[in-house]
């Protein structure tokens, strides 16, 4: 069974190997273009590149998120201001790091529904 400080991992997975695979298949099929500066070079020159570093640091965010809850999940003394903070922090950049892939993954599949 999936522990609930997984949950977040989990989802940070999903949403990046959704806008890795929107990302390719707009590339390939439909001529698209990786709008990202960073990553743009990469998708012009090497798909498994770019498969590699994306897919990658998808991961290691999730494991970063995944051993951050965790580390916060054991603090003996969860009525602490420090504790209360570090949770508000770390959930408010989870929630913005998933709405910025699901927007990523939005925009990837109105791209490919618009070349259809």
């Amino acid at each position: 069974m999936l522990s609930v400080k997984a949950v977040p991992s989990v989802t940070l997975v999903l949403m990046g190997t959704m806008d890795w695979l929107t990302t390719i298949i707009g590339i390939v099929y439909f001529g698209a273009v990786e709008s990202n500066p960073f990553m743009s070079g990469l998708t012009s020159t090497s798909l498994v590149a770019f498969t590699a570093v994306k897919l990658t640091t998808t991961a290691l965010v999730a494991l970063l998120f995944y051993k951050a809850e965790k580390i916060l999940l054991v603090t003996e003394d969860k009525t602490t201001h420090s504790f209360t903070i570090t949770r508000i922090v770390l959930r408010t950049t989870y929630i913005i790091a998933t709405a910025f892939l699901l927007a990523a993954v939005v925009n990837n599949l109105i791209i490919v529904t618009q070349a259809l």
